[in-house]
């Protein structure tokens, strides 16, 4: 169980705010230092004008008892009790002196006035009150003792310079503490309006919003930061442009790896299980001669946009375009576990959706169908080309087999080889037939493959749902 301390200080915790602006903090600190610093100062003057006015007091105090001590001497010789009580009377009437008397040498009162004791024990001090402060003297004539004069002061006016003193001081201290806090809170706030800036900046450039700029005309260190901060946001504005326009030429994932290791480009690669798929369009020779360049641009647009909307629905990748072809990759840029199914299902998507536009367009003269061929298996990943321009893309036996299989295929058709059909995850999920042995150019031995037609019912229905989105997406 934690101690009454450490609760207390949980208390005090979470009593504080979460944040406190830096003008407060100043503000505070200042007034606290400059408080202190007086109450301090006031501490040393009370304590010294305390002690010069004991001593003043005290001078005075033996001054009075020398003065009745000599005017009184006289007096005890003749023993003139009535002008001694005039004199002890006429030093009593001060407003400092609270009593005074003379006594003889066996300590008994000749005369006294005031609040002074009837006797007096020779050669102890007076027994008087706390509040009252004596002085006590002897009486000589000649060499002969003739008695004791004693003066009893009023501290008062010493305890009233005190408390005035402490008056003061104390509405010294609060003035200037709470001139202090005010000067401190201003210069605060004045100093901490650029470090609000600055934050309000960072705020913006974790927002995405890299064009936010501080405008600043400072000479200092702050200025020499905001200048420092503009150069980082031009540069994050830079990269992002960069980063987008890269975005367009290659996949959201190549764009990536390539502005994160923009010191590290080099040539080379690694191995990595992933699958290929490989789609163009069937009589696109003859499609072209029918049709004007503008024409014949604007439908391969058309279609490689919706093929890479597609792709994306299913975590895939472009990787190039090939004339009126183009290479998806599934589980390269980006870790996939079931790569191999995305890249069917992808391919049979693109096959029904080319089905359902070339229903909606039947007077169509030049109808747009696909041959698609997928394979998965092990190939190199990495920057292929030239030291002075390369391309990151995927090269291998498989990714050559699945190029070889579009080429067999008739228009409309996803070709797939045995092995790829035979991994548990797919067999299960797709409709498929035998399309036979082929003998691909660049291979001894024949590829025996299947015609993929459909996702088996669960599967075809998020299909249906997918394309049904697609469709409207693009106006279809």
């Amino acid at each position: 169980m934690a101690s009454p301390l450490v609760r207390l200080r949980r208390h005090i915790i979470a009593a504080l705010p979460s944040h406190l602006p830096v003008a407060y903090k100043l503000g505070l600190s200042i007034s606290l230092l400059m408080v202190g610093g007086v109450a301090l100062l006031g501490l040393v003057i009370i304590n010294q004008q305390s002690r010069l006015l004991h001593e003043q007091l005290d001078s005075f105090g033996r001054t009075m008892v020398e003065q009745l001590a000599e005017s009184s001497k006289e007096l005890v010789l003749t023993n003139d009790s009535l002008a001694l009580n005039a004199l002890i009377m006429n030093l009593a009437s001060s407003r400092v002196v609270m009593g005074a008397a003379v006594y003889d040498r066996d300590g008994r009162a000749l005369a006294r006035a005031g609040l002074v004791p009837e006797q007096l024990n020779i050669p102890s001090t007076p027994n008087l009150p706390p509040q009252v402060s004596g002085h006590a003297g002897p009486i000589h004539f000649q060499d002969l003792r003739l008695g004791t004069a004693l003066v009893t002061l009023n501290p008062k006016k010493q305890d009233d310079a005190v408390r005035h003193a402490i008056t003061a001081i104390a509405l010294s201290t609060l003035v200037i503490g709470l001139l202090a806090g005010m000067a401190a809170f201003l210069m605060g706030r004045h100093l901490s309006r650029p470090i609000d800036r600055l934050m309000q900046a960072t705020g913006a450039i974790g927002a995405g919003d890299y064009r936010f700029r501080l405008r600043h005309r400072r000479r200092d260190e702050i200025g020499q930061l905001m200048t420092a901060f503009n150069r980082m946001a031009q540069g994050l504005q830079e990269k992002s442009q960069m980063e987008g326009a890269l975005n367009r030429y290659v996949s959201v994932g190549v764009a990536r790896k390539i502005m994160s290791n923009l010191d590290r480009l080099e040539l080379g690669g690694h191995q990595v299980e992933a699958s290929v798929l490989f789609a163009d369009i069937a009589g696109f020779t003859s499609l072209s001669e029918q049709m004007p360049p503008d024409q014949v641009a604007r439908l391969l647009n058309t279609h490689f946009t919706h093929i890479s909307r597609i792709a994306q629905s299913y975590r895939g990748t472009i990787d190039k375009f090939l004339g009126d072809g183009v290479m998806v990759v599934f589980g390269v840029t980006e870790e996939d576990p079931d790569h191999r199914f995305h890249a069917v299902a992808c391919g049979i998507m693109l096959q029904q959706l080319m089905h359902r536009l070339n229903q909606k367009q039947p007077a169509s003269p030049c109808p747009v169908r696909f041959r698609v061929g997928i394979n998965s298996g092990l190939m190199l990943a990495g920057n292929m080309g030239s030291e002075d321009r390369m391309q990151y893309t995927v090269v291998g036996d498989a990714v050559n087999l699945a190029a070889r299989l579009m080429a067999s295929g008739a228009p409309g058709q996803v070709i797939v080889p045995a092995t790829l059909l035979a991994a548990p995850e797919v067999a299960r999920r797709v409709q498929a037939r035998p399309h036979g042995n082929l003998m691909l150019r660049g291979r001894e031995a024949p590829v025996y493959s299947y015609v993929v037609d459909q996702m088996t019912a669960p599967y075809q229905a998020d299909m249906e749902h997918r394309l049904q989105a697609l469709l409207e997406a693009i106006g279809a």
